[in-house]
């Protein structure tokens, strides 16, 4: 009795003791992540393609470390091999899923429709 008391109480230590992991960020959240901030800076008049290259690869130099060891250069992979057509989606309006599913980031485009950014329906268009 006392040999499973005890074994019982290292389990119970070795459970609280375990810190809850952080699970990395897959390729298709850091795609949207690196879009979104491509339609930003886009926004704010970065609209040659060659410096919003150089603005994305910053953004990926300043991924939290808590997102992995291999989140940076995934995310600079993604900018390298495809900053031609994440600049024509940005300059073309597509949706950010759309522009990660396109080059193979995410396996699925939400088939929802999203309002674009800041805008809001007005009192007389509310039903």
């Amino acid at each position: 009795m006392f040999a499973k008391a005890c074994v019982l109480v290292v389990l119970v230590a070795a459970a609280l003791a375990q810190q809850p992991t952080h699970q990395a960020p897959s390729e298709c959240q850091i795609c949207e992540h690196l879009i979104a901030q491509a339609r930003h800076h886009f926004n704010n008049h970065v609209t040659n393609k060659k410096d919003l290259e150089h603005e994305l690869l910053k953004e990926c130099e300043h991924l939290p470390p808590s997102e992995g060891p291999t989140a940076e250069q995934t995310c600079i992979n993604l900018v390298n091999n495809n900053i031609d057509k994440i600049f024509s989606d940005i300059q073309a309006g597509d949706r950010d899923s759309q522009t990660c599913f396109d080059i193979g980031a995410c396996d699925s485009v939400p088939t929802f429709q999203t309002r674009p950014p800041h805008s809001r329906p007005t009192r007389a268009n509310r039903k």
